[in-house]
């Protein structure tokens, strides 16, 4: 099956990095196997952006290639300034050829890359190609890709080489290659950026087509730096998602024009809550994958992830955990238009070895970097369940690394909260985030009301898998959260769910219920996060199929989620 897919996208490929002058090269591409060795013979066609793993590639193989080809041509336009060829995603180690010259390299299937191709292309037609490596090694970040030739429990189909939009992009002479804006709620905006070359930058702050502010500085070898003011800015909160937005301009021979945006607001932590803005919020989230049937771990298009969204918000629930994946960059952006809250999370690799922590901590800093930018984006979860780092209980040298990441993502985002460790075992992170999947919600409720018991003493999970800290580590007054529990699947699911499964939809809503019911009763939590938004293949423990179709009605599940604490309404920190 061939689907028509030769613009995927109806909004640009990254709404916060957007220039006017693009083109998608998505849709049909000449595909291989051919070993890595070969010359490729192009027997195949794809589509792109979707692995030859899934069925919507037109190819449906799930068995692991260790090496894929893809080449297709592309039209290039006589143009005055630079152009650029990005990728959104590709995994996991891929060589790109323009014209039969290498372009460049790139490391890592969560990262985007870019590449100058201006002295490469001509006009006219061009010939791309690509060239991908991968494999089963447990040192990649794989988030929740399987390491074997077979899916298992909460692992699934990997993912191989190109499964995010590839575009060209004309740009001028100097194009922008990055800007971070820091805004105070206070008004004062400071920005600082990065350009090849140029004269000045010009920066100018928008807001519904009105212009705010306009700041001219120099370009200083690369860099540019800057401060402005906003006159009674409105900070962005989840009632209230007023974004900024702001054009940056290089000038140069060819200016340069990028669009992108910011929004005021501070994030902060203590042991009585989370806060936005001083106010105290319950996040009231929901654990999401981001796989799909027949896409698998691409969306399908941007209608589908604008649909999880406005699913996930009808729902009840507030926020998204994104687990163990980097999503495209057009859903951070609906999260930021439409004020739904996000954890960023880091996807795991398997294994704690030097090559893991050089790949982990490379990977882990461009995904902050990449990311940074969305405003949705509360906390960062950098490990997941030990995974990858299986010793960070009691081994001192597993603990000071991921330390070092901690401090690293500290260093590179101090605007955040920081979980190191989601699930038990954790370091000195700024909050606390516990996994329980008791099913009994009274015996929940009871082995989680006792604030001190559970910080201290508990061993987490059906008093199975580990005290809330590593040795070394404990509790200095972090917020409290349940940021996995649930997982109830239906006996008519096929697949698994923790517990035993339901029996019929009565049953179902009664469990799921009761465990929501006892974890909101308990007054110390400031969050919940239940497991999960939709099956995902083998695990049917979805408030929805994969398929997005719901098992409960929408309002029903509604009424078990839809949360929010009496007195939070009008609680400013002290």
């Amino acid at each position: 099956m061939i689907l028509n897919m030769e613009n995927y996208g109806a909004m640009c490929p990254d709404p916060a990095f957007r220039r006017d002058d693009y083109v998608f090269l998505t849709g049909e591409w000449e595909f291989s196997f051919s070993p890595a060795d070969a010359q490729p013979v192009f027997d195949k066609k794809i589509v792109v952006p979707y692995s030859y793993e899934c069925e919507a590639s037109g190819i449906g193989d799930q068995t692991m290639h260790e090496c894929v080809w893809y080449e297709r041509t592309f039209p290039c336009k006589r143009h005055a300034g630079r152009v650029l060829l990005r990728f959104e995603g590709v995994d996991y180690h891929c060589y790109v050829y323009v014209n039969g010259s290498l372009a460049g390299e790139h490391r890592g299937g969560y990262t985007a890359f870019c590449f100058d191709v201006t002295r490469l292309v001509r006009v006219g037609e061009n010939v791309l190609r690509v060239k991908v490596l991968d494999n089963f090694c447990r040192a990649q970040l794989r988030g929740k890709q399987r390491s074997s030739k077979e899916s298992h429990d909460c692992w699934y189909v990997q993912t191989t080489g190109i499964w995010k939009p590839v575009w060209l992009e004309y740009c001028g002479t100097n194009p922008l290659e990055r800007v971070e804006f820091s805004p105070s709620n206070d008004g004062a905006v400071r920005f600082a950026g990065s350009a090849a070359g140029g004269e000045r930058a010009r920066v100018t702050v928008l807001r519904e087509g009105k212009t705010l502010a306009v700041c001219d500085v120099p370009v200083s070898g690369d860099k540019f730096s800057g401060e402005l003011t906003i006159k009674e800015p409105l900070l962005w909160s989840s009632e209230q998602p007023a974004l900024y937005d702001a054009d940056v301009r290089i000038f140069g021979e060819e200016d340069d024009l990028v669009h992108t945006y910011f929004a005021f607001r501070e994030i902060s932590a203590d042991e009585r809550g989370v806060y936005l803005n001083g106010k105290r919020e319950y996040l009231n989230m929901i654990l999401v994958q981001g796989y799909w049937d027949k896409t698998m771990l691409t969306a399908p298009n941007e209608a589908a992830l604008e649909r999880d969204i406005r699913l996930i918000r009808e729902m009840g629930f507030n926020g998204i955990r994104m687990h163990q994946k980097v999503e495209s960059a057009v859903f951070y952006y609906l999260c930021d238009k439409c004020g739904m809250y996000v954890w960023g999370e880091i996807p795991s690799a398997y294994e704690y070895s030097e090559e893991m922590k050089r790949e982990f901590t490379s990977d882990c800093l461009s995904i902050i970097r990449q990311l940074k930018v969305h405003p949705c984006i509360l906390a960062w979860v950098i490990f997941n369940e030990s995974w990858g780092i299986p010793t960070v209980k009691s081994d001192r040298d597993c603990q000071q690394f991921v330390e070092s990441v901690k401090d690293a993502v500290r260093a590179c985002d101090p605007t955040r909260l920081i979980v190191i460790n989601d699930g038990w075992h954790q370091l000195d992170g700024d909050l606390l985030t516990l996994h329980e999947y008791e099913q009994n919600a009274e015996r929940l409720y009871r082995e989680y009301t006792d604030k001190q018991y559970v910080v201290r003493d508990k061993v987490v999970n059906q008093n199975t898998w580990g005290r809330s800290f590593a040795d070394n580590y404990s509790y200095a007054g972090q917020p409290v959260m349940i940021s996995e529990f649930g997982g109830v699947a239906l006996m008519h699911d096929g697949g698994w769910g923790y517990g035993c499964k339901a029996n019929g939809t009565a049953e179902y809503k009664s469990r799921v219920s009761g465990l929501v019911d006892a974890l909101h009763a308990i007054g110390y939590l400031s969050g919940i996060c239940y497991t999960q938004f939709t099956d995902v293949q083998q695990e049917t423990n979805g408030l929805l199929t994969i398929d997005r179709i719901p098992k409960l009605p929408i309002d029903q599940i509604r009424g078990v989620f839809h949360y929010q604490r009496p007195e939070e309404t009008d609680i400013e920190k002290a």
